[in-house]
């Protein structure tokens, strides 16, 4: 496929079918997030795959999300991300960004929808999951197939033209 047709093609899909995603195609987009580039290559991202029932229900009891039977829920951990002076922050939230970036594009290119959710209660998702102090919940990426009835958002083909976008120095 395409690399811009694909970018162009994918869309956050908030409807989704009740056939299960195999792991041989899970695996292919967990993949895709341990190849992606992260500050000095730390590789921050520490990924839950959600999809047993229980821990599906767990998750619903802080967020929904739209009905999706696989969620991976993205976590940075702090001690492990780079956090130079000159930066003064950590940059797990940024790697993990790139990570389900990356997921993301590889799911489409796999027939697969998704639909990147970061609002969420964050202290309350690290509760439900125990999560230790030092990994923070950023990103929950449902992925499914898509419904019959799903489709983009009406924003979805609305784009500024680069020149609004971009400066050439």
């Amino acid at each position: 496929m395409d690399f811009l047709k694909l970018c162009a093609d994918r869309y956050s899909c908030r409807s989704f079918s009740d056939t299960p995603i195999s792991d041989e195609v899970l695996n292919q987009i967990l993949e895709a997030g341990r190849l992606a580039p992260t500050a000095m290559n730390l590789q921050p991202q520490r990924i839950f795959a959600i999809r047993s029932e229980e821990a599906l229900e767990k998750m619903r009891t802080v967020k929904k999300c739209y009905g999706a039977n696989t969620v991976l829920m993205i976590c940075g951990d702090t001690e492990v991300a780079c956090n130079k002076p000159i930066v003064d922050h950590s940059m797990a939230e940024m790697d993990c960004t790139i990570v389900t970036t990356q997921m993301m594009l590889a799911a489409e290119a796999l027939g697969v929808g998704s639909c990147w959710i970061c609002a969420f209660d964050v202290p309350a998702m690290a509760k439900v999951f125990e999560l230790p102090d030092n990994l923070t919940p950023y990103i929950l990426l449902a992925l499914g197939y898509p419904s019959d009835t799903a489709e983009p958002s009406p924003r979805h083909t609305q784009r500024y033209a680069l020149e609004h976008t971009v400066t050439i120095l």
